[in-house]
Formats: structure tokens, sequence, C-alpha cells
């Protein structure tokens, strides 16, 4: 059964939930058609599961990179610290973007991944709000919104990439999270 998710996995990843038939899906696991359907009646309930791997892990992640992190800690260290997880967990899961992106997953399922997307800015505001106690909560909200709209953006792109270019482009990324956030955390500071 695993075998089966990994290569939906492999598939979805490549050609995309739309292009990917079960066909395809059972080749990539060198397994016929009725050994798949056996396990998956259909590319949907592949979806789901490989969604639900997904899904669980992103909760782990949530429940752990945003803790123990205190107002002691430069800027760049906490962008790896937050930021590293994710990057990984999107290389880990090449699939992801295109299961959710093509809302190939059940409303509830899609919903606990918008739930936490939907948190990921709370969370960096309450760590910016420890760094700095002299922005006003407006700023540090917008900043920090502002902040998860740039990492979700690059994220598609950093994941395509392989080798030095994906290295380079993580770097630019956070390049630009401690220029952009830098001045908004020491203003006011005297």
């Amino acid at each position: 059964m695993e075998s089966l998710l990994r290569a939906a996995e492999q598939v979805f990843a490549d050609v995309g939930y739309e292009h990917a038939t079960t066909n395809v899906i059972a080749a990539r696991a060198s397994v016929s058609p009725g050994t798949l359907y056996q396990f998956y009646p259909n590319k949907e309930a592949l979806a789901e599961g490989l969604a639900l791997r997904y899904a669980q892990e992103l909760e782990r992640l949530h429940s752990t990179v945003f803790e123990d992190i205190g107002p002691e800690v430069p800027l760049a260290e906490l962008i790896d610290v937050t930021i590293d997880p994710f990057l990984d967990f999107h290389r880990r899961a090449p699939a992801f973007e295109a299961l959710f992106l093509a809302a190939a997953v059940s409303p509830g399922l899609s919903g606990r991944i918008d739930v936490l997307h939907d948190t990921v800015a709370s969370r960096i505001e309450a760590i910016l709000r420890r760094q700095s106690r002299h922005a006003n909560h407006l700023q540090l909200r917008r900043a920090a919104e502002t902040a998860v709209g740039i990492v979700r953006g690059l994220m598609p792109l950093i994941t395509a990439l392989r080798g030095s270019k994906r290295m380079r482009a993580i770097r630019e990324l956070k390049t630009v999270l401690v220029r952009y956030l830098e001045p908004i955390l020491t203003s006011g500071q005297k």
C-alpha cells in the first residue's frame, strides 16, 4: 500500500492531479491496475490518502516549529528555524501543491490545511511581538501576513529547484525576509 502512495505522489508531482491516471500510477508502482484497485478504488482515494499523510505531517510541524523561540534569538536564526522545516516538508512532499491547488482532496482535509495556513500568520506575529516590544500590533500583524505571503509565493519555485540553484533561492528568500522584517523589529528602539 505504501508503494502505491509513493507512486501516486511521484505521478501527481510529475504530471499534476488532473493528468494522472490509475494506470500510470499502477505502472509506476510496478503492479497491475487490478492490484491498485484492491487498495484504492480510484485516483481520488489515492489523492485523499496522500493528502491525509501530508496534513498529519504539517500538523506535527506546526506543533513543534513555533515553540521555544525566545526574544534573544537573532532574526536570521529565527528565520532559519521557522523556514527550514517547511522547506524540508515541501521537498519531501512533492505532490502537496498539485493536490491542494487542484482541490483534489475532500473539503474536510482541505479545511485542515487552510486552518494551519491561517494560524501561521498568528504564530509568526506572536514570535515577532516577542522580538520587538516597540512595533505596534497592527504593524506586526501586517508584517507576519506579508512574510507568510512571501514564503508561500516562493515555495513552489524553490521546491522545483535542485542543487545549487535551490540553495541560492533559499538564501534569497531568507535575505528578503531579514531585510523586510529587520526595520520593523528595530523601529522605535533607542
